[in-house]
């Protein structure tokens, strides 16, 4: 029998013990095992999970409607496959859902029909989705481009927008904390060589130079280092031809690529790969976005850039007592255009100049070079702020308007505490569901229907389903349950799902995915907070095998996924000088309370460590290595 299968015969055999009434579990597992044979696992990844839509919206809804690929009986509602199961949760007649559903048949349902939803994609398979997903990233720019705003509605959201992000103007540019980001960018460059990348563009843009921080006027082979605040001034430059009053200087021509990435078995996600200057530039200005939402007595209401439990806590309130609407946007930085970025940040010029300049306005699809009409694709550092944003105002807009209330600071400010936005997930009040999608959908946007349920018990939102105030958030199995060598990546998602299958009570699955690694690589036990790899256990225990006496504690030899590293030396280069203090700089102002200035530290006193010059991590690449571990982790 196939490992998928043999995984999944663990499963019902797990659910069977807790479920001890349940009819037709043997059955079922014939069943899988013949469409596996004749559908692959394009029946495990696809199928099921279609099954498991209709499950969710059952839930959601009160009522069940069978998908066309699962054979009913004569007269019934619910497919004969898992008919044992799904007569617990819904009526076998009617369809609708019970007045006291079972949990434990819900959260079983959830982990068989969406074990496999994630798993790793077939290269063939791959190379289908990925025409696939171009085509997607052209249409939409198409649908944007034949879209008109309502201008009633634009116009009231930019009153809303008025109101908040008073102080987003308020910035120098010379004076932001720029950085590489860690992805690649168009030139396909490694870490370090980003910055000799920079150092170039640079010298070829010296008006973008100088809003970077840089004084630039003419590049020359010193270096002057200004010692009142030696992060600027670098490398060095006559800046006598250039005022703060210049305008902005269009950045680079850099052209964007576009990329495609595993998003689930069912699709990719398209990312375009910024050039190397203007991803500087956008990270620079995201991070003070990032921080000016927090400093928003209106958005910070809304929005939480770097906490997704906020969201998570509303999905398992509205869940249990049907307050709060979970909305997933299809699409959504792809459906994002310039003409509602510039009405969400029409009120605020200098920024949105700024965040415009930064865009690349092309993109190289592999067939060719395409003009965007939407803001950005993923890969651009301003895109999910930028995004959170609009449809934070988008939603606060709608409420308004719902209940006749003025744009006013007050008003939006009161109607803020009704809406919670992380990317494209957004809760709302359930009262104010149905006008914040059509508000939504006005401005060009997609509502998934899949994933979206703003009626009922169940509700999903940033990694976590809840159904009655339960957390039924299956376990992903995302590679195949096999191993034909030492794969590092593979070996910890077998390793992880081990773990959370153990922690749900499902045995005889975590074992099975266990003896699979452990044919392969022994583990010990460790604790859940380790950074180690190896088995959980309920008591949350470790195994010392000796005492560190220079860290004075008890240690453990565990395995751990360490990165690759790949040759990148810069340390003879100019760029390194940069690399060094802009590391430094934004080292020292994170640790200073009021900025570094005040931070009480000497910037001289900091080193950079010199391997960091001569080698980068090699993205995607890691491997398995030993290492002495704290038995107490956490």
């Amino acid at each position: 029998m196939k490992s998928p299968v043999t995984l999944l015969s663990c499963l019902f055999d797990d659910v069977s013990r807790y479920e001890l009434d349940v009819k037709g579990l043997d059955r079922d597992v014939q069943t899988i095992e013949s469409r596996f044979k004749h559908e692959g696992y394009g029946f495990l990844s696809v199928t099921l999970s279609t099954l498991c839509d209709a499950v969710d919206h059952g839930l959601s809804e009160g009522g069940f409607t069978c998908p066309s690929a699962f054979a009913r009986k004569r007269g019934e509602a619910l497919p004969k496959f898992l008919s044992g199961l799904l007569c617990k949760v819904f009526d076998s007649k009617t369809g609708a859902l019970l007045k006291e559903p079972s949990l434990h048949a819900v959260k079983a349902l959830r982990e068989i029909l969406r074990c496999f939803k994630k798993v790793q994609l077939q290269p063939k398979r791959i190379e289908i989705l990925k025409r696939q997903a171009v085509a997607k990233f052209l249409d939409t720019d198409e649908l944007i481009r034949s879209h008109v705003n309502d201008p009633d509605r634009a116009k009231y959201l930019g009153d809303v927008a008025k109101v908040v992000l008073p102080n987003l103007d308020g910035f120098d540019s010379r004076t932001l904390l720029y950085r590489h980001g860690p992805g690649g960018v168009a030139e396909k460059l490694k870490a370090n060589r980003k910055w000799v990348d920079l150092l170039a563009a640079l010298k070829n843009n010296a008006s973008l130079a100088y809003l970077l921080g840089f004084d630039v006027g003419v590049f020359t082979d010193s270096l002057i280092i200004d010692h009142d605040n030696p992060y600027r001034g670098l490398p060095l430059f006559e800046s006598s031809s250039f005022h703060r009053s210049s305008t902005l200087a269009m950045a680079s021509e850099g052209i964007a690529k576009l990329i495609c990435v595993p998003k689930d078995s069912t699709s990719l996600r398209t990312i375009t790969a910024e050039p190397v200057l203007k991803q500087f530039y956008q990270q620079g200005l995201g991070a003070y976005l990032r921080d000016s939402i927090c400093k928003c007595n209106v958005l910070s209401n809304s929005i939480a850039l770097t906490d997704q439990s906020k969201n998570q806590v509303l999905a398992m309130e509205g869940s249990l007592n049907g307050k709060y609407a979970t909305l997933d946007l299809s699409s959504a930085s792809d459906l994002l255009s310039v003409g509602l970025v510039s009405i969400v940040f029409g009120a605020r010029p200098v920024f949105l100049e700024h965040a415009l300049r930064s865009r690349s306005p092309q993109v190289d699809t592999g067939n060719g070079i395409h003009e965007m009409a939407k803001f950005a694709g993923m890969g651009n550092a301003l895109t999910f702020p930028v995004q959170s944003v609009a449809f934070a105002l988008i939603a606060i807009s709608a409420i308004l308007v719902q209940d006749g209330k003025e744009p006013s600071y007050v008003n939006a400010r009161r109607a803020s505490r009704n809406v919670r936005v992380y990317g494209d997930d957004i809760i709302v009040d359930a009262d104010y569901a149905h006008q914040v999608c059509d508000w939504l959908t006005s401005f060009g946007l997609k509502i998934n229907r899949k994933k979206s349920f703003l009626v009922g018990n169940f509700k999903e939102s940033c990694g976590v389903d809840a159904f009655k105030g339960i957390d039924v958030t299956p376990v992903y199995v995302r590679h195949e349950p096999v191993l034909s060598a030492r794969d590092p990546d593979r070996i910890a998602a077998l390793v992880s799902a081990s773990n959370q299958f153990l922690m749900k009570g499902l045995h005889k699955t975590a074992e099975y995915l266990r003896s699979i690694v452990d044919s392969y690589i022994k583990l010990p036990m460790v604790s859940r907070n380790s950074s180690s790899l190896g088995w959980h256990c309920r008591v949350d225990t470790t195994v010392a095998h000796k005492w560190d006496r220079k860290l004075q504690r008890l240690v453990f030899r565990g395995q751990v996924i360490v990165p690759c590293y790949d040759t990148d030396d810069i340390s003879n280069d100019s760029a390194a000088l940069i690399k060094s203090l802009t590391l430094l700089e934004r080292r020292d102002k994170v640790l200073g309370e009021s900025g570094y200035e005040d931070s009480g530290r000497q910037p001289g006193f900091y080193t950079v460590d010199p391997e960091n010059l001569q080698r980068s991590v090699r993205r995607f690449k890691t491997r398995i290595r030993a290492r002495w571990v704290p038995a107490n982790a956490g």
